[in-house]
């Protein structure tokens, strides 16, 4: 009797499930009308983000500054397109190569390395974040949770791509516990967007005792990539400077008008300063304000982490790096749905190990929230439950 009971609460469980991911899939549909609408009869340009570094690389080729407020309008003028470039010099070399093909082969070129960085990313995901779920489900969950963050992402042709396909073979490496490699790859992609330095964290979160020896490698870590700038200034003092000074107008009032202040936890700082200062009439640097506080709050989270560290033994590996990713997410300066190619896959891998009916709601909101504030919200409500669970001794 009780055999049937609990094999009768388990076909109604798995019958809630697949009600659930009905109701997700009739909701993609509107998600695939609108990216269908927006890519064949809007001017949205498909690897618009491309065309500028395209179009950097050959103003690199001709001895001009690719450096400056609408510095490539001369090369986009034909394209829907009016982005800065605000990537460091050490890059240009690589994106002169596209310089020297014509617009069409470039394209098929970058298309390729996006399909093989989507393939490293789907695959590492897939194998350590999937939870038994069907490969489909995966996919799903890939490209349309959000309102389709990773397909808008997909769509931009950011190098972001390829950079998580190389994070996405950094975390293999920590699950083979060949952590020098990891290191290795975040100081390459650390050369291309200074950024992703934050994830040089993530093996923080993986041991269960204070590592001082990991502590030493993720600072001679940070040291090597600082080096690595220094001579890429002397290089090129220049290009260098040009590079910095254009970086102060990406935070610029004007600038985050026009292109938006991404929805991660310093945006969301930033706009509140913004706010608090306008309306009291502050003679306050905003800018300052806002990274003391993000900094703050980045050191609080890396306290939160030792100070969790025995809790931690009674979770999974999988578990530690989906937990450690989700919680650099929230950390990272400027997020922009072209960010969140690994995040997604960890933030449904932790909600899908919930016992609660809580799990069942973030599906739906996770499906039937568009808007792009919403996965900050859904990633902060699963980073305060998941905390809870560790805490209570409940997480499965």
């Amino acid at each position: 009797m009780i055999k049937i009971k609990k094999l009768h609460n388990i076909l109604i469980k798995k019958k809630i499930e697949f009600y659930i991911f009905l109701i997700l899939f009739i909701s993609s549909f509107n998600i695939l009308l609108h990216f269908i609408k927006k890519n064949f009869f809007d001017t949205f340009s498909i690897f618009g983000d491309f065309l500028v570094y395209r179009c950097a690389g050959i103003n690199f080729i001709n001895n001009q500054s690719p450096y400056g407020i609408n510095q490539l309008q001369n090369c986009l003028n034909s394209y829907p397109n009016s982005l800065d470039f605000f990537y460091p010099p050490i890059t240009l070399s690589f994106f002169s190569l596209f310089g020297y093909l014509n617009l069409e082969l470039s394209l098929w070129i970058w298309g390729i390395f996006i399909s093989i960085s989507l393939i490293s990313i789907i695959f590492f995901s897939y194998k350590f974040f999937s939870d038994k779920n069907s490969f489909f489900i995966f996919l799903f969950v890939f490209f349309f949770s959000f309102g389709g963050l990773n397909w808008a992402g997909i769509l931009t042709g950011n190098i972001s791509i390829l950079i998580y396909g190389i994070i996405s073979l950094g975390i293999f490496f920590l699950f083979k516990e060949k952590n020098n490699y990891f290191y290795a790859l975040i100081i390459f992609c650390t050369i291309i967007k200074p950024t992703y330095i934050i994830f040089i964290l993530l093996p923080i979160f993986l041991s269960n005792k204070t590592n001082l020896e990991e502590f030493k490698k993720i600072i001679l870590s940070i040291t090597i990539s600082i080096l690595i700038y220094i001579l890429s200034y002397f290089n090129n003092p220049f290009l260098f400077t040009e590079f910095l000074n254009h970086l102060e107008y990406a935070k610029s009032p004007e600038f985050k008008g026009i292109f938006g202040k991404g929805f991660g936890l310093f945006s969301i700082i930033d706009s509140f300063n913004v706010l608090i200062i306008k309306n009291f009439e502050l003679k306050i640097n905003t800018s300052l304000i806002s990274n003391i506080l993000w900094l703050a709050i980045i050191l609080l989270f890396l306290l939160y982490s030792l100070l969790q560290k025995k809790k931690k033994k009674q979770i999974t590996f999988n578990q530690k790096i989906a937990f450690g990713v989700c919680i650099i997410t929230l950390c990272y300066p400027i997020l922009k749905h072209y960010e969140c190619f690994i995040v997604v896959p960890c933030l449904f891998f932790i909600i899908n190990n919930f016992k609660t009916k809580l799990k069942f709601i973030l599906l739906i909101l996770m499906f039937g929230l568009h808007d792009k504030y919403s996965f900050f919200l859904i990633l902060i409500i699963t980073f305060a439950y998941e905390t809870y669970l560790i805490n209570k001794k409940v997480l499965t």
